[in-house]
This record gives C-alpha cells, sequence and structure tokens, in this order.
C-alpha cells in the first residue's frame, strides 16, 4: 500500500522536532524579548507562505501584538501567476515595507520555502537595515538546490539572524503518485504552521515564567470573549491594524 500523507506528515512533523529545536528556541528569545518590551511580532509571506502570517494574526489563542503584512497582489487570490512574478520583482520590497510600521528591537519572521526570490530576500535586508532582527522559515533542500533569483547574491537563510528549517524536500512534494513520475502532498504549509503555533507556545511560556500573562486573544463566540479581546484591540489596535 502507498505511504499517507498521514504518514508522512507524522515523520517530517517528528524530523521538525528532533533538529530545529535549537532554532526555534534562538527564535522564541527573540520574539519575546521584543514583545516584552512593548514591541510587535512582524511575519511576512508571498503566495502560499502568506497563509502563516493569517494563521497567527487575530485569532482565539493567538498573540496580539502581531502584524500579519499582506501584500494582496503577492498573494494568490489575485492572481497566482503574476503573483509568482511580482515576488521575484526587484524593489517591491520597500514598498511593502514602508506600508507597515516596523520599528528597531522587533523582530519579522519571512516565510519563504525557496528562499531565492526577490521580494522575501530584499524584505530580510531592509529589516536588518532598519535594526530589526529576523527568522526565516524555510526549507534548506529546496533553497539550496534553487538558483539564486535575478539580481540576488545570496539566499534568504544566509541573511536572517535565525533560520529555522521545515524539513521540506526540493518541490515541497512528499508522496510519488503511483506509476508515474509525479508528486503531490506537499508538505510546507503543514510545517510551517506547525512550527510557526510552537514558537506562539514557547512565548506564552516565557511570559508566564516571568510572571506576566501572555496577550492572548480568546475566541468571540463564548461568554466573555469580547470583553476580553477589547482590552487587546485598545492596545496593541494601531500596531497591527485591529481597529
Amino acid at each position: 500500500m502507498p505511504k499517507t500523507f498521514f504518514a508522512a506528515a507524522q515523520q517530517l512533523l517528528q524530523n521538525i522536532a528532533d533538529t530545529q529545536t535549537d532554532a526555534i528556541h534562538q527564535a522564541t528569545e527573540l520574539v519575546t524579548a521584543s514583545l516584552m518590551e512593548g514591541g510587535v511580532w512582524h511575519l511576512f509571506g508571498t503566495g502560499h507562505s502568506h497563509i502563516i502570517a493569517e494563521e497567527v494574526y487575530y485569532r482565539a489563542g493567538g498573540l496580539a501584538p502581531i502584524n500579519a503584512m499582506l501584500f494582496p497582489t503577492l498573494m494568490q487570490h489575485e492572481g497566482p501567476a503574476s503573483s509568482t512574478k511580482l515576488e521575484r520583482l526587484p524593489g517591491l520590497a520597500r514598498v511593502v515595507f514602508e506600508q507597515n510600521d516596523l520599528r528597531p528591537g522587533e523582530v519579522l519572521t519571512i516565510i519563504s520555502n525557496s528562499g531565492k526570490n526577490a521580494v522575501p530576500i530584499e524584505m530580510a535586508l531592509l529589516a536588518r537595515g532598519r535594526g530589526l532582527k529576523t527568522v526565516a522559515l524555510t526549507s534548506l533542500a529546496q533553497s539550496k538546490e534553487a538558483p539564486l533569483g535575478k539580481g540576488q547574491d545570496k539566499k534568504l537563510y544566509e541573511i536572517c539572524d535565525v533560520v529555522i528549517d521545515n524539513c521540506g524536500t526540493p518541490g515541497d512534494a512528499s508522496l510519488p503518485v503511483p506509476g508515474s513520475d509525479l508528486f503531490t502532498g506537499p508538505t510546507s504549509t503543514l510545517a510551517n504552521v506547525a512550527i510557526i503555533k510552537q514558537l506562539v507556545y514557547n512565548v506564552c511560556c516565557r511570559y508566564q515564567e516571568a510572571g506576566q500573562e501572555p496577550p492572548l486573544f480568546k475566541t468571540a463566540n463564548l461568554p466573555g470573549g469580547d470583553e476580553w479581546n477589547r482590552g487587546l484591540i485598545e492596545r496593541y489596535g494601531d500596531r497591527v491594524n485591529l481597529k
């Protein structure tokens, strides 16, 4: 019987847990230090990678001081072919960067499976130039195999302060289709979500260890949720576009 996606996913997640704990710990410390000083955690990705930023933005059980840097033309819903072209366009990162309020000492997490294209690489360079810490969430296997993007001389993993490998395979798809040379079952979204959820949990634990309450949203669909969330929106809304 062919291998199932469930089996592939379990193996992948265990591999991440076994090999990426140190990198996740480093990222946890950077994010926690920034948030405890009143900062904001910024997340950015193009194409499918933007899903990770949305996944932790303004949701029950999620941290309030999170800024999802969502630029519609770099997302799938406005045309996947054009978004692919645009993520390779030198100079576009600066437009996105300037639309957001990123401050020295804060953390920008950049999600890019290949880590080779102009927008994510230039975003990391801009952030470092402005005094932010950078965390790459990428596939080292794919990035090392991929050719450099147009106008680039480094990959994302060669630029960022912390690099977390989602342990995916080149091409992302994990399951061979029987009787063909094709593969399906891409794992990057699953892996990246698991990593980012672990990071959120780790940050919350650091708050508790410091005797502070983590700024977590509650669901608005149970009693008391709206009232609880209102305070967080008042506190962080202007910085992360919650109002």
